[in-house]
């Protein structure tokens, strides 16, 4: 990312690449499914005005190590998003995470409550519906077998509002031809291991251990995350707030980028005590 600090880090075993933006208080940054650190890009272009933003590659994403196993761990990306804070020598920060992301952000959270400033959980779940296991199955089970171009346009279906595909085809023809262009392709078998991580993500029973103050931000016309599952986590974290984006999808973080980015950075300074 233009301007970012990038640096390899140690961690846990393997190397995590990371990037860092922008001065003030830690906000620390967790990409979703398939996606690098860089695409928070649009994002940060706001955030690194008022905090140190951290971009991490998960585990299998971007430029950071792939490993060949059959499924990563929500859990252990956490603990591999803790081990990043304590290289940087950051005590406590805001979190945000989209999707998978969220995921880790929860129990990032949950396990280490003294870290974490505030929490954003951007279009992400606490546990999985059938009709997003159907997706996620889908998805991995199709990486290698459809061309690049028909997976693209599934996945494009799958996150992004009807209104959206039918009214703003080019959006998602450029997001399309940026996701091509990344030189840094995310090998198959990483993608099943994280469509896997997802799908064994389960923190149902231990939202309430969440004590940091907590905005969940989602798209009202999310395919992948139906809104009875946004409600468990804003009825099961503890004074959570709710930021529903009328014609947002999965992706409502980018569809409708100037809204999140004025109501999460409006959170985020609320709290930025």
């Amino acid at each position: 990312m233009d301007g970012a600090f990038e640096q390899d880090l140690p961690i846990n075993g393997h190397r995590l690449h990371v990037q860092t933006i922008g001065r003030g208080t830690p906000l620390l940054l967790l990409m979703g499914l398939g996606a690098a650190g860089d695409k928070w890009a649009p994002n940060v272009a706001v955030y690194q005005n008022h905090f140190r933003c951290i971009l991490v590659d998960n585990l299998g994403a971007g430029r950071s190590d792939k490993p060949h196993l059959d499924a990563y761990s929500v859990q252990q990306m956490a603990l591999d998003a803790a081990a990043v804070l304590d290289a940087l020598g950051v005590e406590k920060a805001h979190i945000n995470g989209i999707s998978m992301g969220g995921a880790i952000a929860q129990e990032l959270a949950i396990a280490h409550p003294d870290r974490v400033r505030s929490l954003v959980l951007t279009s992400t779940f606490a546990s999985v519906s059938n009709s997003f296991r159907t997706a996620i199955e889908t998805l991995r089970d199709n990486i290698d077998v459809m061309d690049k171009k028909s997976f693209k346009r599934l996945n494009q279906w799958m996150t992004f509002a009807q209104k959206t595909q039918n009214t703003r085809p080019e959006f998602l023809l450029e997001m399309a031809q940026s996701d091509a262009e990344y030189p840094y392709p995310m090998p198959s078998y990483a993608y099943k291991a994280q469509c896997n991580a997802c799908l064994n993500h389960n923190t149902s029973n231990r939202l309430k251990q969440i004590t940091a103050p907590t905005l969940v931000a989602a798209g009202a016309c999310d395919l992948f995350v139906p809104h009875e599952k946004t409600m468990e986590l804003c009825e099961k974290i503890p004074n959570a707030t709710l930021y529903l984006c009328k014609d947002g999808g999965h992706v409502h973080e980018w569809e409708h980028l100037e809204d999140y980015n004025r109501v999460t950075l409006e959170f985020l300074m609320a709290h930025d005590e």
